[in-house]
């Protein structure tokens, strides 16, 4: 094991991953601070030194899993460019996400505490929900005449169920990470059938 003086960004990754394994297997309750240094091949004062404890090392990667988010909270409708383009824009946002594997290890992390943390688990889901981007540029795209969207929130959650039921639940259970190829045929298929049941005829 080894051990450092000042900040490492490294070691702080090292950390991370290896707390994502803990936690994924052994649960929120059981995760051990001790086998946490040992898989990150550290001292558990390393630990201990960027991560007070147990609870804020979780909140830690479930802020690191959020941030990976920005890129979707930052796309805006815009009323100058074809709107199928910005739906894949839109689209690929949460699939390229969806392609990650650290993504993936954190989110089965995080689904694993639902039912053994259900308060917990909430508060990492507040974090990282992506429906308010999706519903605010559906929403805009119908204020401008671009869609017909009787509920964009409902339509939201559907566009991003449709992203989902082919590349993050099926993972989540087992299946392998899709790959861009993979992706791209359901971002395409996703869009076409957005468009199909909401787009508006020229």
């Amino acid at each position: 094991m080894t051990d450092c003086s000042e900040p490492s960004a490294s070691k702080y990754e090292q950390i991370l991953r290896a707390a994502v394994e803990e936690f994924q297997e052994n649960g929120f309750a059981d995760a051990r601070m001790d086998r946490i240094s040992a898989r990150a091949e550290v001292s558990k004062r390393t630990v201990y030194k960027y991560f007070e404890s147990k609870d804020k090392l979780f909140r830690s990667i479930v802020d690191v899993f959020a941030a990976r988010f920005s890129e979707v909270q930052d796309i805006r409708y815009d009323p100058d460019r074809p709107l199928r383009a910005q739906l894949v824009d839109l689209a690929w946002a949460e699939g390229r996400l969806l392609i990650a594997p650290d993504v993936i290890a954190m989110a089965r992390m995080i689904i694993s505490e639902t039912l053994r943390n259900p308060d917990l688990a909430e508060e990492a889901n507040n974090k990282i929900d992506k429906t308010s981007v999706f519903t605010a540029m559906l929403r805009d795209a119908t204020q401008n005449g671009a869609l017909a969207v009787d509920d964009p929130e409902d339509a939201a959650v559907a566009f991003i169920g449709l992203i989902k039921a082919k590349a993050f639940w099926p993972v989540m259970f087992g299946a392998p990470i899709v790959s861009a190829g993979e992706m791209e045929q359901i971002v395409q298929r996703s869009v076409d059938m957005m468009l199909s049941r909401y787009g508006v005829a020229p």
